[in-house]
């Protein structure tokens, strides 16, 4: 009767203060909620002995049940996983960064698109199997902060690719399930703890890409177009036919073509004038020339030695910078062939840089590109300390061998089935693109060797005129006076009347 006996005291001291507003008690919360008063000190012995005396049979078997069922309704009721959220809930998942390499022939570039085969699709498949990816976050990469490093284009291939997302791993060994889900051609090299606001593409402060070629591709006296070897074919079936010796290239002479030191030396000059701060709208497409984002830094950019896969001579582009744009290494690498060729010059190089206006340039194919490594140097030493440092070098290895078994030996191997390269150089559109220099030349004025002074001098002039030409647009033209037969005369204004009458007035 205590407990009774003190909720009704509670009762009524409520009561006598509603404003308050406290929610009444029962007479289980009573106890703590206020202690009953009384002298007897054996008062609270006796409410509080029925708390104290051992639980029942029944009592006892549901114990360790709830006890057991509890963990895991919570773990249930939480989203899974925190980056900071310690203890073991299962599917718990953890932000993570991992470097990955593949074939980008049949796939519609690396990023997905809707309706299109994309290499994200295929990467997302092999999670989601390997149970890295809960079914429910299945198709939407902002549940698990999915970003990338690089866009990799239709075709192009990669052996340092970037993902970073927050991934289930456990049980142990979600990476060889991975592994082996995804389609041939793909490999994940490893993955790192990361910080829970990491992103692959904002952090990544440099990227490194390399371009193959086939050394036939610098010779001139290759892969010329159709037209010009239809033409020295006539020549020499002419000079045949009176009896006339004729100098023209043998298979011997062909042959004979060297990519030496020499020439080496040539292309890395011509590289060497992308190099640095630059406007590259000539460079990719759809992009204005007035854009801050047509402004792009490029590190380095070299040309390696040459080496045999599968009896084709190739030799190694590789370009480090900040990020680059649609296209852009394959235009900068298309432009240099035409260079070394002879169907362009250095200083139209130069010119389709430093101009604003739009020049042609030709773009090499897709095959021999490929991204080789993503760098974070900066998120490097920031985390020094806590996180492991995000490096291909820990993967050397594995990168080597498979593009040794992968990368090298389907470019040597397309290019010989397809000719992709030859045909390219073949097709060119010499005449648009030379024609396109010359008018942008016109157009242009000579600012584009100017000095940074004398440039804006001339655009304060443009602007100048420009702003003179609206101002003659907008003003009303003067009325035109006509002398008709019979000496009447008409007047009426040349513009069109607003008001959309039959004339402009008599």
């Amino acid at each position: 009767e205590a407990p009774h006996s003190t909720g009704a005291r509670a009762h009524v001291r409520r009561r006598d203060e509603p404003s308050q507003g406290r929610p009444s008690m029962s007479t289980e919360d009573e106890p703590t909620a206020k202690k009953p008063r009384g002298p007897d000190p054996t008062a609270p012995v006796e409410a509080a002995a029925p708390q104290t005396e051992a639980p029942t049979a029944a009592a006892a078997a549901d114990a360790p049940a709830q006890s057991s069922i509890a963990p895991t309704e919570g773990a249930d009721a939480k989203p899974a996983g925190d980056e900071g959220e310690e203890g073991g809930g299962r599917g718990k998942k953890r932000k993570i960064a991992a470097f990955l390499a593949y074939v980008g022939k049949g796939y519609q570039g690396f990023q997905r698109n809707p309706g299109a085969r994309t290499v994200e699709d295929e990467l997302e498949r092999a999670i989601v199997a390997a149970g890295g990816i809960s079914a429910d976050n299945a198709g939407d990469f902002t549940k698990v902060q999915w970003t990338r490093a690089a866009r990799t284009d239709k075709g192009v291939s990669a052996v340092g690719q970037c993902v970073a997302l927050r991934m289930v791993l456990d049980p142990p060994g979600v990476l060889e399930r991975i592994n082996a889900a995804l389609p041939g051609g793909f490999k994940i090299f490893g993955y790192k703890r990361v910080t829970g606001g990491f992103n692959a593409k904002t952090m990544c402060d440099r990227r490194r890409y390399e371009y193959v070629i086939p050394t036939f591709a610098f010779d001139p006296r290759r892969c010329l177009p159709r037209r010009e070897v239809e033409a020295e074919a006539a020549l020499a079936a002419e000079a045949a036919e009176q009896g006339i010796e004729t100098a023209g290239e043998t298979d011997v002479d062909a042959k004979a073509f060297v990519f030496d030191e020499e020439l080496r030396a040539r292309v890395n000059k011509i590289l060497g004038n992308y190099c640095g701060t630059h406007n590259f709208h000539n460079y990719t497409v759809r992009v204005d020339p007035n854009d801050a984002a047509a402004m792009r830094y490029i590190i380095s950019f070299e040309c390696g030695e040459p080496f045999v896969i599968d009896g084709v001579e190739f030799v190694r582009t590789t370009v480090v910078g900040q990020s680059f744009m649609l296209h852009q290494i394959r235009k900068l690498i298309g432009t240099m062939l035409c260079v070394v060729r002879g169907y362009l010059t250095e200083e139209d190089q130069i010119f389709a840089l430093k101009t604003k206006e739009s020049c042609v340039t030709p773009m090499a194919p897709e095959l021999g590109l490929f991204l080789c490594e993503c760098i974070y140097h900066a998120y490097n030493t920031r985390y020094a300390e806590s996180h492991e440092p995000l490096a291909l070098d820990d993967y050397a290895a594995d990168v080597d061998a498979f593009k040794k078994s992968h990368i090298y030996p389907h470019m040597a191997s397309t290019e010989k089935t397809e000719g992709t390269v030859e045909a390219w150089v073949r097709m060119l559109p010499l005449k648009q693109i030379r024609n396109s220099y010359e008018w942008a030349r016109k157009k242009d004025g000579g600012r584009a060797f100017m000095s940074k002074a004398d440039k804006r001098e001339a655009e304060k002039r443009d602007d100048k005129k420009r702003k003179r030409r609206d101002a003659e647009r907008r003003e009303p033209q003067p009325p035109k006076e006509i002398i008709l037969e019979g000496g009447l005369k008409f007047t009426g204004s040349s513009s069109k009347p607003k008001g959309g009458g039959r004339g402009g007035g008599r």
